[in-house]
């Protein structure tokens, strides 16, 4: 495992730069759709997990199958306990909390009450506004019902992986921005975040218009974007990780990758010199293959391997070193 922890304020969950949506002009089927799939580890089931579960708890009265969240451990708690807000990966036009059950359910069994969202995928007309603005719902959900399901607002996290850790880090860039809260017409929350966590992440989200008209899943994925979306400079501008941070106040960041990832590997390095040059203070831990077939989010979707139990225990390590 390779480490390295620089000086100052936060890292970033970066997003999957392979991964948006907003099916425009590429349909849900074909070659892209099913490796999509299977980079994110989306087998349309979810995974078998026993204990204190509550699913699908509207966190908006719409009726939206999407505006529902999980949550995991609160019906056993008694007392204030320590939270989690895990935010699933998709690459913008897939996914669900599913892929994440298991991985809630280890913070979970390690002292954690944790809640687990959906949010709109940029497809179907929505767009990277809306998804935000699901994600700002759920969090002021949370904090609206922090007695009755126990979480303690002054020990919360935010984790994310994928298009779950772009998110995660924009989050992070809009709470410490009036400008940003004023432009995606959302409100700040009552409490901070005492630590952020994200999972092989992509950051160059400016980087997908590269691949509109191309083949694979960066060319599904930029195509069912579609060009209205990312031709939009005013609002690409602002999603723009790599223009929006202030470096002298964006948090601490922990962030999590592996050498073997091909999807976002080489984002997460860049992104790991942007965060060193402009002195913004975060960890990244790089887990090497000790046998297994290390590949993108592996310690979310493959989480009996060895590297991953290793990941997870240090994540889990880190966050209660700051309780």
């Amino acid at each position: 495992m390779f480490f390295r922890k620089v000086s100052l304020v936060l890292a970033l969950c970066m997003m999957v730069t392979l991964l948006a949506g907003c099916g425009n002009t590429a349909s849900d089927n074909g070659d892209g759709a099913s490796e999509l799939a299977e980079v994110i580890g989306d087998t349309g089931e979810t995974e078998e997990v026993d204990g204190d579960i509550v699913f699908d708890v509207p966190y908006l009265d719409d009726g939206n199958e999407r505006h529902v969240l999980d949550l995991f451990g609160t019906q056993e708690a008694t007392d204030k306990t320590p939270g989690v807000i895990e935010v699933h990966g998709g690459g913008y036009i897939g996914g669900s909390k599913s892929i994440n059950t298991e991985h809630a359910a280890f913070y979970r069994d390690n002292g954690f009450v944790v809640a687990a969202p959906e949010y709109t995928l940029v497809k179907e007309g929505k767009t990277f506004k809306d998804a935000i603005q699901d994600l700002f719902a759920a969090y002021h959900f949370i904090e609206e019902h922090a007695d009755e399901y126990h979480f303690d607002l002054d020990n919360m996290f935010l984790s994310g992986d994928s298009a779950g850790g772009y998110y995660v880090l924009l989050t992070a860039a809009i709470l410490q921005s009036e400008e940003l809260q004023a432009y995606f017409e959302v409100e700040p929350l009552g409490f901070e975040f005492k630590g952020i966590v994200t999972t092989c992440p992509g950051t160059d989200i400016l980087a997908i218009k590269d691949n509109l008209g191309a083949d694979g899943v960066n060319g599904f994925v930029a195509n069912s974007i579609g060009e209205e979306i990312l031709n939009d400079e005013d609002l690409m501008s602002h999603l723009d990780l790599y223009s929006i941070i202030d470096p002298a106040t964006y948090p601490y960041i922990y962030i999590v990758t592996t050498p073997d990832d091909e999807t976002t590997g080489e984002e997460t390095l860049k992104f790991d010199a942007f965060l060193t040059e402009n002195g913004i203070a975060h960890e990244l831990h790089g887990y090497e293959s000790e046998g297994s077939p290390m590949k993108h989010v592996f310690n979310i979707i493959s989480m009996d391997w060895p590297e991953s139990i290793k990941a997870n225990n240090d994540i889990v390590a880190y966050m209660k070193s700051l309780l």
